[in-house]
């Protein structure tokens, strides 16, 4: 929603004269408020430098002052993880009666895996807030746990308020019901508040990505085009239509939203890996390198925990191009990463092995990351699904079909793939078996595997019934 403000003429005009001072040096007054929302402007924009300097320069005309401080707070905490160094700037600030304290206190215990301590510590709160205060700090503490998805928290305070007509309310309220993949129940929220409000581009993305959780295609093609209209700088409408398009397998024009993405924020990777991905689907890979390395030059500036995901399609892009001395490479620096799970590396690797016919070699790989994950079912599923790439349809099929119910009700995604493969391998009744509990558990997974056996455009909903009817090619 900050983008919106962001764009406005007030805030453009706000903008200008401030960087027209700082080019010839000239001292300009503004309040704290003005200089804070241009250091927020900055930061949003990836450039922490600039915004940690204008917050400094607040501070040098207002000492103490809260809004310059929670900003250097939040930079601390979030862009270079010290979060005894935001504590640090939180106690600078004057009034500690100001919410905003209370709110950056609690986020930091939130941002540190510290949850409950953040829910006590604002309980603790409430006795020294101000009684017309009160329902502001309610809902904005409900904002805050479900900022960071801890949504029974979230949900807690939330049910505290007795403010349940506020937009405010009813957006935090959808937003948990997103989080609780109740999509049906988000999307009816945010379809009243778009009849209420209907230029507030935001919640034209929230119905977008609702509509795209439940692989409604269309619909979130044209929430985005709305939220677009209203803001063409935002950049979660411009991530929505490129996946949609994508998902539709128009890369072509994917790759203009996820570009535009690229250009609107300055921090973002999720536009370059998305258009990488698009251009190897297209079997450019020269292209999608190139997208790749732009992704990297900025995640070393300002993401270097996402490292490893550029690594991961660079070793798949270059694995399927069998060039597997570079893949290998990459998946040694992949390696590198804290975030990396071992076995989920391990599978990788088999895959690459096998996609390079050294299929000894993904055997082992195979069987290394089954056992030391004690049969985890998300490994298991991983493995069936690099050995179906790799045509190993039979094998794929045995052990995925081990799985009992209670571990496939955790990999829904399993169903589409059993479905698949008993296709491939001529095995009508287990097909439609697997086809019909794939529908019901994992719809988005079923059209991404099966779509192109049944007529374009037809629903996940209608394959079984056209399926039992007709044999399926």
């Amino acid at each position: 929603m900050q983008g919106n403000y962001f764009d406005s003429k007030d805030f453009k005009n706000l903008l200008r004269r401030y960087e027209d001072a700082a080019k010839v040096g000239k001292p300009i007054y503004l309040d704290s408020d003005q200089l804070t929302d241009i250091a927020e402007y900055y930061h949003w924009k990836g450039k922490s430098s600039e915004a940690i300097a204008v917050a400094d320069y607040a501070l040098s005309m207002f000492e103490g002052a809260t809004g310059p401080l929670v900003l250097k707070a939040r930079i601390a905490l979030l862009n270079e993880n010290m979060p005894k160094k935001a504590e640090m700037l939180a106690e600078q600030i004057a009034d500690k009666n100001d919410l905003e304290y209370y709110y950056i206190k609690a986020e930091i215990l939130v941002a540190t895996a510290r949850g409950e301590d953040a829910d006590l510590y604002l309980e603790s709160c409430l006795d020294q807030i101000d009684e017309f205060e009160i329902c502001d700090f309610i809902l904005d503490a409900a904002i805050l746990f479900v900022d960071y998805e801890h949504t029974t928290l979230g949900r807690k305070w939330l049910e505290r308020s007795e403010e349940t007509d506020l937009a405010d309310y009813r957006e935090t309220l959808g937003r948990i019901l997103f989080y609780e993949k109740d999509y049906e129940g988000c999307e009816r929220i945010f379809e009243q508040l778009i009849d209420e409000s209907p230029y507030t581009s935001f919640y034209w993305d929230m119905l977008a990505s609702t509509q795209l959780a439940q692989d409604n295609l269309s619909d979130a093609i044209t929430s985005s085009e709305y939220a677009i209209a209203i803001n063409p700088n935002d950049d979660d409408a411009l991530l929505y239509k490129g996946q949609a398009l994508m998902r539709l397998k128009n890369y072509e024009g994917a790759i203009k939203f996820f570009l535009r993405q690229s250009e609107v924020r300055e921090t973002n990777i999720d536009g370059y890996v998305n258009a990488a991905y698009c251009m190897f689907s297209l079997d450019k890979y020269e292209e999608g390198l190139n997208y790749l390395d732009k992704a990297k030059v900025r995640a070393k500036r300002y993401c270097p925990d996402r490292l490893w995901e550029i690594y991961q399609e660079e070793t798949f892009a270059y694995s399927h191009n069998h060039e597997l001395s570079k893949a290998l490479d990459c998946l040694a620096k992949m390696e590198e990463s804290p975030l990396c799970d071992p076995n989920e590396l391990q599978v990788f690797r088999g895959h690459v092995y096998c996609e390079n016919d050294q299929t000894e070699e993904a055997r082992n790989c195979y069987k290394s990351a089954i056992a030391n994950s004690n049969y985890d079912p998300h490994i298991m599923l991983r493995v069936g699904v690099s050995l179906y790439d790799n045509d190993f349809v039979e094998i794929a099929y045995k052990i995925l079909s081990s799985l009992d119910a209670t571990d496939l009700d955790k990999i829904p995604q399993a169903h589409a793939y059993l479905s698949i493969c008993a296709h491939d391998l001529n095995m009508r009744d287990a097909f439609l078996q697997h086809l019909k509990e794939a529908i019901e558990k994992s719809p988005i997974a079923t059209r991404a595997l099966l779509g192109t056996m049944f007529p374009e455009g037809m629903s996940p909903n209608e394959y079984y019934n056209y399926a039992i009817k007709q044999p399926i090619s």
